[in-house]
């Protein structure tokens, strides 16, 4: 590894600031940056420690909303009551990261914001992969059973966030500050697939920072669910999961089905959505919902099981909805 700068941030502003410098980084629990900057795949001369900021691993109410800091531990959302009670989904999502000893370190703000786990482009012998400014994607004729089945657009690798997903299904908002002041991002808008930029996945400079997440009360306290499908509960990234809301009790005023494991983003499955409303979630709705859950979908030649995996991952979400 190379030498670089650590510097602890006390405040917001001063931790923008010290980004300004060409391959600034921030790190919170750190579980995914050091092991990206040892592998020599991101450039970084600093590094901006978050974690000396105060107030960034806050968890409370916001009207009927909840606010939830970037510095907030996965472990901690996972146990809140809070969060249980106002968005179940966004809790169970985070249980489910990895194992006891990543959501003890890991941050919200670091989940929602790592790089790919593609083996691809982890392994620093392909120089010439897409999302290292390269041209080329390995999956596409190569081993691609963990890759996306959606959106590929040249390069195939999946989001590895659980708590994106979840997120995405209640409408969060990604609060960000920068050198301009701070904005505020849908999380729909935040995820960047590789049709938009292959370098990044977030909607993130490099001298901007996230602060909180914001679960608006519109979403609040409604029914939602957050499965994953992985080989090993620990460690293992999905292999598919989905995140499912809905608005209306026995019959389904509006809904959020979201895809995980799948594409480059949360996908939200569009037909499926539409295709719920005004209905009531019988059997043979949900088994047509889940079909409509993977319309579209492109697998590559190792990963076409994914498909009937998401189907069966949704029909088991809207069905413990329906309950």
């Amino acid at each position: 590894m190379r030498s670089f700068e650590h510097v602890n941030a006390t405040s917001v502003q001063e931790a923008v600031k010290l980004l300004s410098v060409q391959n600034a980084r921030v790190i919170g629990g750190g579980t995914d940056l050091l092991a990206v900057v040892k592998d020599g795949l991101l450039p970084t001369a600093r590094i901006v420690n978050l974690k000396t900021i105060p107030g960034l691993d806050q968890i409370k109410a916001d009207g009927e909303g909840v606010r939830i800091g970037a510095l907030a531990r996965l472990a901690d959302i996972a146990g809140s009551t809070l969060v249980k009670e106002r968005a179940p989904s966004v809790a169970a999502a985070a249980a489910l990261v990895a194992s006891p000893q990543i959501r003890n370190a890991g941050t919200i703000g670091g989940n929602i914001a790592q790089k790919v786990r593609c083996w691809y482009y982890r392994d620093a012998d392909r120089a010439d992969c897409y999302k290292r400014n390269g041209s080329y994607c390995y999956a596409v004729f190569g081993q691609s059973d963990l890759h996306a089945i959606f959106d590929g657009a040249a390069c195939f690798a999946v989001t590895p966030s659980d708590t994106a997903v979840a997120l995405t299904s209640v409408d969060a908002e990604v609060v960000v500050v920068g050198p301009k002041g701070e904005r505020i991002v849908p999380a729909t808008s935040f995820f960047i697939g590789p049709d938009k930029d292959y370098m990044r996945e977030v909607d993130l400079a490099q001298d901007e920072i996230i602060t909180e997440i914001r679960i608006p009360g519109a979403f609040a306290k409604q029914p939602s669910v957050f499965l994953k499908a992985a080989p090993r509960r620990a460690i293992d990234f999905a292999r598919a999961s989905v995140a499912a809301t809905v608005v209306g009790g026995a019959q389904v005023v509006k809904s959020r089905v979201v895809l995980g494991g799948v594409s480059a983003v949360p996908k939200r499955a569009l037909g499926a959505e539409a295709y719920l409303e005004g209905k009531r979630l019988t059997s043979d709705v949900i088994a047509k919902a889940a079909e409509l859950a993977t319309e579209g979908a492109k697998p590559l030649a190792n990963n076409a099981y994914k498909i009937r995996l998401t189907q069966g991952l949704v029909r088991q979400a809207l069905t413990r909805l329906a309950s």
